[in-house]
């Protein structure tokens, strides 16, 4: 999911990242963004619980990629 734009990352994310970042993006847009939010501000969400400092940062990675595919499909 994620491009080379950060080689700290393999290029598929452990299976229980991914299942944290399938399980967030089906709260809709309004959520995940505001969890994009609140990681980028270094506060924990509840959605994230149960994840290290890497994974969470992966997670929002992750997220922030999708939402750009998304946003630049809607323009």
């Amino acid at each position: 999911m994620i491009s080379d734009h950060n080689a700290n990352f393999p290029a598929n994310p452990p299976a229980h990242v991914q299942s944290k970042i399938e399980s967030i993006c089906e709260l809709g847009c309004d959520r995940v963004n505001d969890i994009i939010d609140a990681l980028e501000r270094g506060n924990s969400v509840m959605e994230t619980a149960g994840l290290d400092k890497t994974d969470r940062q992966r997670v929002l990675l992750e997220l922030k990629e999708i939402m750009a595919v998304y946003d630049s499909n809607q323009a």
